[in-house]
């Protein structure tokens, strides 16, 4: 690939800023001749994939205006389809102004038209003199009166056809359009068909769509590479903003996240010069804030052992982002978009098993009813009826250890290992876990187990869960 060093005085120039066109510099010209008016000229060398790279981003961003989108390296446009979109923005001028402040919101200048094809879309975008800043709307059944303005170039002829017609006085399409047409198709040669129904304001062409990829991603460059989680952060700023705008085309979230960090293989000593973090998020995310905010806290536990030269992040699980419809009346509430963050944030800081909502499970022993599982799955079904016909804790405690005498009078609620003898656990097949109720007041208890009653100090009255084992008994809940 070619660098500024490789460009050598004969190299012909491609694309000029407004700031070079001022000083006279023009697309063709060679570097040599474009210096002698500029001194101070600086030449870039952009390489193709970098282009091609930007148009499909751009091609993607633009599937939020319309079905189907395509992009050509070569011509720097990029189509999209908005037949029968025009009415969810407002309009075709509405709809061209919120596609051109998106594209400008990626860093990229762009001129956006809107006209009945492909071809008549991009002469205008291309060749039209603006003179007012803006989007430029041709009107339906219009494309003729749109050519007639725009210079010969326009008609993508080879160079050969329009230095001809140049030399005859006919320099813009309007001009073509008056002369009669069986003299001039003798002169245009294979394409004069084509040209013809664009003189006429007529393009049928078709719309060769673009297919993105199955897996969005983002990869940036360093020159000189980041040494701190702090100096990356401005790089995953980049990504993140460039991902998420590439979701909000495809109407998709990110359900899963990776970031791939290349470091500097002269300085890893030893250790793996690609560094994979993986990021599994509970409830997808699509907003560029909120993929930065995951993709730090994941970070921010990495050590990095080199400079970080590349870093490429993608989203290899998507989701379909949910639709909503805005309220004038009603205020949107803020938690609907503050949980998922929240969440994914979490489980990047803590893992993904240690964050999920508590769901209900059908089982005999009342301290495992609970279980954690992960959001959005299915909750586990409630059960129908209370298992055990006697009373069970209404809340539980940490478990402490309780006097074997002190359960004097208590009265027996369940015995586990009778109901739920497949989970036997403890020392051995032996082990018994009996839950008992422990009367706690003033009343004197009944004996327990043939023992004889033992007097006891006044207390608060209520009834607690006592976990029975072999040899020992812990305190479990209260019985409300």
């Amino acid at each position: 690939m070619k660098t500024e060093r490789d460009v050598m005085g004969n190299t012909r120039l491609d694309v000029v800023s407004r700031e070079a066109r001022a000083l006279g510099v023009r697309a063709g010209q060679t570097v040599a001749a474009a210096r002698a008016k500029c001194a101070e000229l600086r030449v870039r060398v952009v390489a193709e994939g970098a282009v091609r790279g930007a148009l499909a981003r751009v091609a993607e961003v633009a599937l939020a205006f319309g079905p189907a989108t395509a992009f050509d390296v070569v011509e720097d446009v990029v189509w999209v389809d908005v037949g029968g979109c025009e009415h969810l923005h407002g309009g075709e001028p509405e709809l061209a102004r919120a596609l051109d402040a998106r594209v400008r919101s990626l860093g990229h200048a762009c001129r956006v038209a809107v006209a009945d094809g492909p071809r008549i879309a991009a002469a205008v975008a291309r060749f039209a003199s603006a003179r007012k800043p803006g989007p430029l709307v041709v009107a339906p059944g219009q494309g003729a009166a749109a050519m007639r303005v725009l210079p010969i170039a326009a008609l993508a002829l080879d160079d050969d056809a329009i230095r001809w017609l140049v030399d005859l006085g006919l320099p813009r399409c309007g001009d073509l359009q008056k002369l009669p047409r069986r003299s001039l198709g003798t002169r245009l040669g294979p394409r004069a068909h084509d040209v013809m129904q664009l003189l006429d304001g007529e393009d049928r062409a078709p719309l060769d769509a673009w297919r993105p990829p199955e897996v969005p991603e983002e990869r940036v460059e360093l020159e000189w590479g980041a040494h701190s989680i702090e100096a990356l952060a401005f790089v995953l700023k980049t990504l993140c903003d460039r991902l998420a705008v590439r979701l909000e085309g495809r109407a998709m979230a990110a359900a899963r996240l990776e970031l791939v960090l290349g470091l500097d293989r002269a300085l890893c000593e030893g250790a793996p010069h690609v560094s994979t973090l993986e990021a599994t998020l509970p409830a997808p995310i699509a907003r560029a804030a909120d993929l930065l905010a995951v993709v730090r806290s994941r970070l921010e536990h990495q050590a990095l052992a080199a400079p970080v030269l590349t870093a490429t992040l993608r989203a290899p699980e998507l989701a379909r982002a949910p639709a909503r419809t805005g309220s004038l009346l009603a205020p949107e509430p803020k938690a609907e978009r503050a949980l998922p963050r929240l969440v994914a944030e979490l489980a990047a800081e803590l893992g993904t098993p240690r964050v999920g909502v508590l769901a209900l499970v059908d089982t005999w022993a009342p301290d495992e009813r609970t279980r954690l599982v992960p959001l959005g799955s299915p909750a586990a079904a409630r059960p129908s009826a209370q298992v055990t016909s006697a009373l069970e804790p209404s809340r539980l405690v940490e478990p402490s250890s309780v006097a074997r005498d002190a359960l004097d009078g208590a009265r027996l609620l369940a015995r586990v290992e009778d109901v739920a003898w497949w989970r036997r656990t403890g020392s051995g097949v032996g082990t018994r876990r009996d839950l008992v109720a422990w009367w706690v007041g003033a009343k004197q208890p009944q004996p327990w187990r043939g023992q004889r009653p033992r007097p006891r100090p006044r207390e608060e009255e209520g009834l607690a869960w006592v976990e029975v084992l072999e040899e020992s008994a812990r305190l479990r809940g209260w019985i409300d």
